[in-house]
């Protein structure tokens, strides 16, 4: 009884509680704190998403940071608002309308991912290999490094590019598969170390990259994408730097079977959308000059020439100009003494030595340097450059300006032809692209160039 007693007395208890709860009237309208999702209004950058991407192409760019759409297991920073608009813009002009001009509106809207995540960083791996982009089943591109975007940076814009050109070509076999062949040609020497081996020895391999041993699908869309950002000189460039014959043979049967599976398969002339590609690089940003290359703190500090090897590449009036000056200086002594290299030296901000290097007979196996100090003025406007002639020079080196003192009256030719000079710079094939040599001309005759090699020691 007194068990049952104690039971009835809980259960009444119990009971009251949870009438007096019940008796509260709560407010089942009210927001629940962290459900409600988040409100944004929408800006400007949503209105030009809309615009330009979904409402033509049905794609949507993810930019507003959602931490379950990306790794849990990198830190990842969120992309800065300023620089998306940029970056769309490049992929617009870079990806979209060389695919749209070549292969038409419907092709975009058919096979375009639906969505583009931005990502501000790269994602750091534990392998020590950096991800720039990946592709989900066709359906998403996520593309990092947004936060390093400058469309002044060629090289970042070309890398960027060839992120999407290369997860989009993954796209496109995963539609319609390449052909086995292509496995087939280097099947033996893929490899999961392949950031171990250097891009030369990749090449050398048969291989465009160093990433494109990691399996046949990578090696199939490096192949593409590098082609489309790279464009055509430059990777002809690349090809032709390739010391190994065999390693070319590979890449260029590769290449083919790329060429052949856009042609057949999605009616594309990789060429003609290269060349569009390309263009459209170009004017997004420009490859440097040789003027921006060449100088003080630039890639380059010092164009060399040298009568061993250069001489079929100079201009005949700096050719004559070099071979008065060298007879000139076999007087001196009447030993045959003779010019052989000259290097043009920037090596503080406005001041430059020519450095002529010469040989005398009796010591055949010692070469002499003699340098010479030229103020200059440089003309960003015009991409000028104007020297002037200051007077023999130990900045660089005490035995030099020593030498320097002694053969001035013979190398007047020499001096006189920088001295109150102005210069324009081209690349040695007169064309856009960098190339490892370069042509100083003559602003008062073009036709009057000096011709050398682009590097920072002397």
């Amino acid at each position: 009884m007194k068990i049952n007693k104690l039971i009835n007395y809980i259960f009444l208890f119990t009971l009251s509680l949870f009438t007096l709860s019940c008796a509260k009237k709560d407010d089942l309208d009210k927001d629940i704190v962290g459900l409600g999702g988040e409100k944004w209004v929408k800006n400007e950058i949503d209105q030009y998403i809309y615009q330009q991407f979904t409402k033509p192409y049905n794609i949507d760019v993810l930019y507003r940071w959602n931490a379950s759409e990306v790794s849990f297991v990198n830190n990842l920073v969120p992309p800065k608002e300023d620089k998306i608009i940029p970056v769309m813009d490049m992929i617009m002009k870079g990806w979209i309308e060389p695919y749209v001009e070549i292969a038409g509106e419907d092709f975009i809207k058919k096979f375009a991912p639906r969505q583009y995540l931005l990502v501000g960083s790269p994602e750091y791996n534990s392998s020590g290999t950096i991800t720039l982009g990946t592709a989900e089943a066709g359906a998403k591109i996520v593309l990092y490094r947004v936060n390093w975007f400058d469309v002044k940076d060629r090289a970042l814009v070309q890398a960027m590019l060839k992120t999407i050109h290369h997860e989009f070509a993954h796209i496109l076999h995963q539609t319609v598969m390449y052909p086995k062949e292509f496995e087939a040609i280097t099947a033996a020497d893929y490899t999961s170390t392949w950031n171990q081996v250097n891009v030369a020895d990749a090449r050398k391999a048969g291989f465009i990259s160093s990433y494109a041993m990691s399996g046949p699908d990578e090696d199939f869309v490096e192949i593409a994408s590098i082609m489309l950002t790279q464009g055509y000189e430059p990777f002809e460039e690349i090809i032709k730097s390739i010391t190994d014959p065999q390693g070319v043979e590979k890449i260029r049967q590769k290449q083919q079977v790329v060429l052949n599976y856009f042609r057949q398969t999605w009616n594309i002339d990789l060429y003609a959308l290269q060349k569009k590609t390309e263009a459209a690089i170009n004017k997004l940003s420009p490859p440097p000059s040789a003027f921006e290359q060449l100088g003080f703190e630039r890639s380059s500090s010092v164009l060399f020439t040298s009568n061993t090897t250069d001489i079929p590449n100079w201009s005949p009036l700096f050719k004559e100009t070099f071979e008065k000056a060298s007879t000139s200086l076999g007087t001196y002594g009447n030993v045959g003494r003779y010019l052989e290299d000259v290097n043009v030296i920037y090596y503080s901000k406005n001041n430059m030595m020519l450095r002529l290097k010469y040989k005398n007979p009796n010591s055949p196996n010692s070469i002499y340097n003699a340098d010479f100090k030229f103020n200059y003025v440089e003309n960003a406007n015009t991409k000028k450059t104007t020297f002037a002639f200051v007077g023999t020079s130990t900045d660089l080196n005490s035995t030099a300006g020593g030498n320097a003192n002694a053969v001035l009256p013979y190398l007047r030719e020499m001096i006189n032809y920088f001295d109150g000079k102005t210069f324009h710079f081209s690349w040695s094939n007169d064309g856009i692209y960098p190339t490892p040599y370069a042509k100083m001309r003559r602003d008062d005759n073009p036709e009057n160039y000096m011709y050398g090699l682009l590097k920072n020691s002397y």
